[in-house]
């Protein structure tokens, strides 16, 4: 199962997960992903900030990232993962399930998309809640009234203007 833990910085978070956790989690954001490929939104920033995540799910997954040896029921197990930004990760964990309402996706896309979900509202529980609300704000309502060509368009305005995204 995915697991995440918020540094001691309070700013970076460490997401973990045995092998078949992390390429499943791989499968469901390209799954997801292939929607902007679809409305030719390529060159945005909701794609370099999908496509930067999946690079860092294949950098755990084989081995390059982080690597953790963990006991589970006495027996030992590595553990792979990646850190990442709160905020990096709310604004996948949102734009993941905004945009899978125009893919077909199954139940296991579901489970990873709420155990990122989980995963996020846990390790922010105590952080700055403002902008844990303006951005979920943003996606979720931003994205009601708009088609989905318009929505990525104001979503890399705002995030020019709040955020500085770099690359990883």
């Amino acid at each position: 199962m995915l697991t995440g833990c918020l540094f001691e910085n309070r700013v970076g978070v460490k997401l973990l997960g045995d092998t078949s956790d992390l390429i499943s989690l791989h499968k469901t954001v390209r799954k997801i992903t292939l929607v902007i490929v679809d409305y030719e939104l390529e060159d945005t920033d909701v794609s370099n900030i999908l496509v930067d995540f999946l690079e860092n799910i294949e950098k755990a997954y084989t081995g390059i990232a982080i690597s953790e040896e963990k006991t589970i029921h006495r027996n030992q197990a590595i553990y792979y993962g990646f850190q990442s930004s709160w905020t990096e990760l709310l604004m996948v964990s949102s734009l993941l399930r905004l945009l899978s309402e125009y893919v077909v996706t199954d139940e296991l896309d579901d489970i990873n998309m709420r155990l990122l979900e989980y995963i996020i509202r846990e390790t922010t529980s105590s952080i700055n809640k403002q902008e844990y609300i303006a951005i979920n704000s943003y996606i979720e309502k931003g994205a009601l009234r708009v088609s989905i060509k318009q929505f990525i368009k104001g979503f890399d305005a705002m995030i020019n203007n709040k955020f500085t995204y770099e690359k990883h």
